[in-house]
């Protein structure tokens, strides 16, 4: 019995997921998202239009440096 009410009600939800209109779903998505203040594109993002940038070198320099005497630090200490 227990084995037939899960087959019916995974085979409703799927059922009930394919007959959603996508258009419901985009407009519930939107309407989440003002209301968290997120910005949703329906479409994927294009890979050039959100290049991540590139640190100068002179900055890595310095946090690899402050990591090294924060290292050295701890090793002090214990």
């Amino acid at each position: 019995m227990e084995v037939q009410a899960e087959f019916m009600e995974s085979a409703m939800a799927g059922s009930t997921s394919l007959s959603t209109p996508e258009g419901e779903v985009n407009s519930l998505m939107q309407q989440v998202a003002d209301d968290y203040g997120l910005e949703v594109s329906v479409n994927l993002p294009v890979a050039a239009a959100h290049a991540v940038p590139v640190k100068e070198k002179d900055a890595e320099k310095v946090d690899e440096d402050d990591l090294s005497r924060r290292l050295a630090e701890l090793k002090a200490r214990g």
